[in-house]
């Protein structure tokens, strides 16, 4: 039966909607979950829209980004990607050795439950760029504007700080993560070695996974500039395979952080 609260109603048949926060400048979202999603869909060449969530429409999970398929919701950004690959059968997406399918698994859990809490450090100790053109600023303006430096973007702040103490990670001096960045990296640079991606010569759905938070955390303000200086110095591989993945996937890059468009033409 089909969610009764769409944002989508008059939606097509295997058509995804994916809802999310407004475009940024640095980067075409600030959300490494949002970003993780769109890739995923463009590497599986799914026809999906955006849709703006004007930082108020939210799935019933309370979550960011979610999608729309077929008259359903789908929330949690690693459940919509089971989902997708699921529905349009795009298990050659998937790993399926056992060894590489658990190594894998120990990366997927490096990046989302481990790297992806350095950006979100950051974030909690400064997160004002949101607020430039970097970020929305150029989005938001008048008393929409207003409202969102001085009420909404401290809400976030505080929120992300929060949930960073939380997990741990925030408790770290600024030292401490720096370091924890560099042995993230150095792993996954190991891993990648001289292979195109992660796995071998055929992109996968944890590349996009990785892209997602790697590019979070290079293209966006971090607490430290060591951290970019030691992806492009010490680990150049990554830096070569975010850039690949980059120009591959989302040649409307450029066109999307500066038109702020959420639906421009990628391929």
């Amino acid at each position: 039966m089909p969610s009764t609260n769409l944002v989508k109603r008059d939606w097509e048949k295997d058509h995804v909607y994916l809802v999310q926060f407004p475009r940024a400048g640095f980067i075409p979202t600030p959300s490494p979950y949002a970003l993780k999603v769109e890739t995923f869909l463009r590497m599986a060449d799914i026809p999906y829209t955006n849709i703006n969530n004007e930082f108020k429409t939210m799935s019933a999970r309370g979550q960011i980004p979610f999608i729309e398929l077929n008259g359903r919701q789908h929330a949690d950004s690693t459940l919509i990607i089971d989902a997708l690959i699921e529905h349009f059968h795009k298990g050659d997406l998937e790993i399926h050795t056992p060894s590489d399918k658990a190594i894998a698994r120990a990366f997927f859990a490096l990046l989302e439950h481990h790297l992806n809490w350095v950006t979100f450090f950051s974030r909690g100790q400064d997160f004002s760029w949101l607020a430039t053109p970097g970020g929305m600023g150029r989005y938001l303006s008048g008393i929409k504007g207003f409202a969102f430096k001085n009420l909404m973007l401290k809400q976030f702040q505080k929120k992300v700080k929060g949930r960073a103490a939380a997990q741990g990670m925030g408790t770290f001096s600024k030292e401490e993560v720096l370091e924890q960045c560099k042995k993230d990296l150095d792993a996954l640079s190991i891993q990648l070695a001289d292979k195109p991606y992660l796995f071998g010569n055929e992109v996968k759905s944890i590349d996009a996974v990785a892209f997602a938070h790697l590019a979070e955390l290079i293209y966006t303000p971090q607490f430290s500039p060591e951290i970019k200086v030691y992806f492009e110095e010490k680990t150049p591989n990554l830096n070569a395979y975010l850039n690949r993945i980059k120009d591959k996937y989302w040649k409307d890059w450029a066109e999307t952080c500066e038109t702020m468009n959420m639906n421009t033409t990628w391929k």
